[in-house]
C-alpha cells in the first residue's frame, strides 16, 4: 500500500446558574460589524442565514478573524465538509474534498493551512493550503518498523502553518494510535517524536509557534481499578530532550494546551479511583505546576500566551485569568476543543444545541458561537 504524498437544553447547577446571569445574549453574526462583547452565532451561511444541519469541532485563529468547523452544506445535502468561516466578512468556505468522514481540523495563525484527517475505517491525515489550492497526505516516507500502519489524525499546526503534528497507527488492539511525527512542510521531512513501542496511546498533541516544541499524552491501560494512567510529556525537537509534567504518579493527566513560547503546559489531572479533576499550569522554565483552575473543573483550551485557560465544569465554559483570578463566564451549555481561545483571551468558540444563546435560533441543531469579552 503506497503512502506517497499526493495532491489532492441542558441541566444547571449552582455553579451554572450564576454564569447564565452574566452572560449576554445577542442577535446572530451577520456581518463583520458585529463584533460587540457578548454571543454572537457565527456557523451561519455567507448570507448571515442559520445552517440546516448541525455544526462542530470549532476552533479559531489566535487573532481572532478564521474559525474553521465541520458542517453539511449550507444549500442542503448531509455531506460534512470542514468549513473556515472569515470573521471580518462573513463568508463561508468549505475546504474542496471530498470529506464525508472528516475531522480534527486544525488552522494555521494566519487562517491559510487546514490540517485534518478524512476518511472512513481508514482515516488518514491532510493538510490543505488555501493559497496554492494544494492538498497533501501526511505519512512517513518509511514507516518506523515492519507492522502495517492504516490509520492516521492530525494532531496540531504551527502557528506559521510549516509544521503539521500527526499520528499513525493501526487497527490491532491498543495501537490506534501509535507513533507521533511532526512534518516539516517546507522540506517534507518528518520527524519521529515517540519511539518504539509505545507505552500508550497517543492522545492529544500540541504545538509551539515556531513548531520546536511538542507536547502531548500517552493514556496507558492498567487493567486497575481507574482503568489507565495518563502521562504528559514535551519535547524539545532541537536538543532532543523530553520531559514528564504530569504529577503523577498513579493519577490520569491529559494535555489542554502548550504555550506559543513553548513554555507553559496546561493540563487536567484526574486523581486516583476517579477521584476528583483539577487543572495544572507547568512551567517548563522553572519546573514548577500549579492549579490552573478550581478542584472539579477540566481545562479545555489556553489562549497562545497559556495565561488564560478555559474551564469547563458542569456543563458550563468560563475563562480564568491566572495571573488576575478573574473569571469570566463564556456559557452555561457549551463544549469546546483546543485552539478555542484567541490571543490575550478576547473571543472563545464553542458548540452548544442551547436554542435560547442569540435570537431567532430555530433550526434545532448544534450551532458554533463565538463569546466575546469587554
Amino acid at each position: 500500500m503506497s503512502h506517497a504524498p499526493r495532491l489532492v437544553a441542558h441541566r444547571r447547577t449552582a455553579w451554572g446558574a450564576a454564569l447564565a446571569a452574566a452572560l449576554t445574549l445577542t442577535a446572530a453574526l451577520p456581518t463583520a460589524s458585529a463584533h460587540a462583547p457578548g454571543v454572537q452565532r457565527i456557523s451561519t451561511a455567507t448570507g448571515g442565514g442559520q445552517l440546516p444541519s448541525a455544526s462542530t469541532g470549532a476552533r479559531i485563529t489566535p487573532g481572532g478573524r478564521y474559525a474553521v468547523f465541520v458542517t453539511a452544506d449550507p444549500a442542503g445535502g448531509d455531506e460534512r465538509r470542514i468549513h473556515i468561516k472569515d470573521l471580518r466578512t462573513g463568508t463561508l468556505t468549505p475546504v474542496p474534498e471530498d470529506m464525508r468522514y472528516t475531522g480534527g481540523a486544525v488552522i494555521s495563525a494566519d487562517g491559510r493551512r487546514i490540517a485534518y484527517h478524512n476518511g472512513n475505517r481508514f482515516p488518514h491525515p491532510y493538510v490543505y493550503d488555501r493559497t496554492t489550492g494544494e492538498t497533501q497526505e501526511l505519512w512517513p516516507a518509511q514507516e518506523p518498523d515492519d507492522t502495517s500502519y492504516e490509520l492516521g489524525t492530525v494532531g496540531a499546526i504551527s502557528a506559521d502553518g510549516r509544521y503539521v503534528a500527526y499520528v499513525i497507527g493501526n487497527r490491532h488492539g491498543n495501537q490506534g494510535s501509535r507513533v507521533l511525527y511532526v512534518r516539516d512542510l517546507a522540506t517534507g521531512t518528518d520527524d519521529q517524536i515517540t519511539s518504539l513501542p509505545p507505552e500508550g496511546m497517543i492522545g492529544q498533541v500540541r504545538l509551539s509557534a515556531d513548531g520546536r516544541t511538542v507536547a502531548y499524552d500517552v493514556t496507558v491501560l492498567t487493567g486497575s481499578a481507574s482503568g489507565a494512567l495518563g502521562r504528559v510529556y514535551v519535547k524539545d525537537r532541537r536538543t532532543g530532550t523530553t520531559h514528564r509534567v504530569d504529577p503523577g504518579p498513579e493519577a490520569r493527566s491529559v494535555l489542554a494546551a502548550l504555550s506559543a513560547d513553548g513554555r507553559r503546559v496546561i493540563l487536567t489531572t484526574t486523581a486516583p479511583s476517579n477521584g476528583p479533576t483539577q487543572p495544572y499550569v507547568h512551567d517548563l522554565r522553572t519546573g514548577r505546576t500549579e492549579p490552573a483552575g478550581p478542584e472539579g473543573s477540566t481545562a479545555v483550551a489556553a489562549d497562545p500566551r497559556g495565561r488564560h485557560v478555559l474551564l469547563a465544569r458542569d456543563g458550563a465554559l468560563t475563562l480564568l485569568d491566572l495571573r488576575t483570578g478573574a473569571n469570566r463566564p463564556v456559557t452555561t451549555a457549551g463544549t469546546a476543543l483546543p485552539g478555542a481561545v484567541t490571543r490575550h483571551g478576547r473571543a472563545v468558540v464553542f458548540t452548544s444545541t442551547a436554542d435560547d444563546l442569540v435570537a431567532d435560533d430555530t433550526n434545532g441543531v448544534a450551532d458554533v458561537f463565538i463569546h466575546r469579552g469587554h
